[in-house]
């Protein structure tokens, strides 16, 4: 599956204004937006492009194994808990849900019979996480208007198709972030990759550091880095 990078040879040029650039560099500045886009992605803790999935990717997930229904029948906190099911960071609400009474054999899963769920049947956490501009992170079954009650409770019983990642669209701090790494690492390039250069019209000194300051900032201050566990 392609992975995107999260700014474009337009925008960096465009972020570099009193110069017209030629189409020169114009390799140069998508090799360094590819750069500057894996690197954002390796500060906050995500797969590459997670923060522009455009395509559906299908994945399977364990139902609630070891599940005890005589303790969810009787304690309604258990109940509760068995019908959610954890799926990691989703940037849109899911293309299909679907689950198999059938038991994979050895990852076997073109050979199970998945049942597609409606969207009646189960709802997406946070409930309003794309308004917030954050991803979904799991989905809940509706036991009281939807057909099931509980994940059925063994391994890869449950298929999801949908587009995988923080968001569908780049975030525009994250876009900024990138912008500001992207330039950076091409105006070092321009100084040979010196640990300092110089200002000539106003006799200052700049001094290189591991990662620019405002892009840790912008991270930071979004919630971006993700702490995994």
């Amino acid at each position: 599956m392609a992975v995107n990078d999260y700014v474009s040879t337009a925008e960096l040029k465009a972020a570099m204004p009193d110069t017209t650039w030629s189409t020169t560099y114009d390799s140069e500045f998508a090799r360094l937006a590819t750069a500057a886009s894996r690197i954002i992605d390796r500060l906050t803790g995500r797969k590459p492009g997670a923060y522009y999935v455009d395509a559906d990717e299908t994945r399977y997930f364990d139902g609630r194994v070891g599940f005890n229904w005589n303790r969810a029948r009787q304690n309604y906190t258990a109940f509760s808990e068995e019908r959610m099911l954890w799926i990691g960071e989703l940037a849109a609400a899911p293309t299909s849900v679907s689950m198999t009474v059938d038991t994979p054999r050895s990852g076997n899963f073109t050979a199970l019979a998945y049942t597609t769920l409606t969207s009646g049947d189960y709802f997406m956490r946070p409930y309003n996480a794309l308004d917030d501009g954050l991803p979904y992170n799991e989905i809940a079954l509706d036991p009281y208007n939807g057909t099931y009650a509980l994940w059925y409770p063994w391994e890869q019983v449950v298929q999801v198709v949908g587009k995988f990642g923080y968001s569908a669209t780049v975030p525009a701090d994250i876009k900024q972030a990138t912008i500001i790494q992207a330039v950076r690492m091409f105006k070092r390039g321009q100084q040979s990759y010196k640990d300092t250069g110089g200002i000539v019209e106003l006799g200052q000194m700049t001094y290189t550091s591991e990662i620019d300051p405002d892009v840790k900032a912008i991270l930071r201050d979004g919630r971006y880095i993700r702490v995994v566990v």
